[in-house]
């Protein structure tokens, strides 16, 4: 194999690995969003969950004080 093959082959897998990273870079970029919104909608539903549990908590107080 001559040395200019060598470069262009060389050349080529740099490229490749250049497009690679640009892609793992753009996957890690999403599940970066992804984990957010999932942690929001974690904590939206936390919150729903602990109103309802306030609610139960205040029908028993009523309950107890009849």
């Amino acid at each position: 194999m001559q040395q200019s093959e060598m470069f262009a082959l060389l050349e080529r897998k740099i490229e490749e690995m250049l497009e690679e990273v640009e892609l793992l870079r753009m996957e890690v970029a999403e599940l970066r969003d992804a984990k957010a919104e999932l942690e929001e909608d974690k904590a939206e539903s936390l919150r729903r969950l602990e109103g309802l549990l306030a609610r139960f908590e205040d029908d028993e107080e009523q309950q107890s004080a009849a």
